[in-house]
């Protein structure tokens, strides 16, 4: 049974409007006084399942606190990325020294290698995220990393949009808020 989680009003409803896993994982919190969705090793089981990978069991200690690192670096890469910078060595450093390449193993009836999962959930949800960061960045759309510009909401995306135009990381939500005010600044005041 999942768990429901109030989330902050000042953020969009849905979570993964990012585009990449990567970059939703990064959103789990994003204005320094943001609710932390990932605020002890429960909500980062539920946010786990929410994305797609439930895991065995909470998480202890060490691979939570590996989990908050692994988002502090990679705000720090697709931040600068999204604001037209390079992004700090250290950070993609650090990302490169935890890469492990996954086990093949070789598959007869398509004759190809395939990739075997990581042993638990956990490390399938590391891997993964991992994996998402580093295709995103060895990719040739960098820049369709982008920043919401709302004031309240600053989450990361992935432009999708066929001529790299979004602007919002969710119309629905940060984008009517700003047509709403926009409008509302233009009535006559009585």
């Amino acid at each position: 049974m999942s768990q429901i989680v109030a989330l902050p009003n000042r953020v969009p409803k849905s979570e993964f409007v990012a585009g990449r896993l990567c970059l939703a994982f990064c959103n789990t919190v994003a204005l320094p006084d943001a609710a932390d969705r990932l605020a002890d090793p429960a909500g980062l089981s539920a946010w786990a399942l929410r994305a797609g990978y439930p895991l065995d069991s909470t998480p202890g200690p060490d691979d939570f606190a590996a989990c908050i690192t692994l988002r502090r670096q990679l705000q720090m890469i697709f931040e600068a990325l999204a604001d037209g910078k390079s992004p700090p060595q250290q950070a993609l450093d650090w990302l490169a020294g935890i890469c492990v390449p996954p086990r093949l193993v070789w598959d007869a009836e398509s004759g190809r290698a395939r990739p075997q999962p990581a042993d638990g959930r956990f490390d399938q949800l590391r891997q993964a995220l991992i994996a998402d960061a580093v295709d995103l960045l060895t990719g040739t759309a960098q820049a369709r990393i982008k920043r919401c510009p709302a004031h309240d909401c600053r989450w990361l995306f992935f432009d999708t949009s066929r001529n790299g135009t979004r602007r919002w990381c969710a119309m629905a939500d940060c984008g009517v808020k700003d047509k709403v005010q926009r409008f509302r600044r233009k009535q006559p005041a009585f």
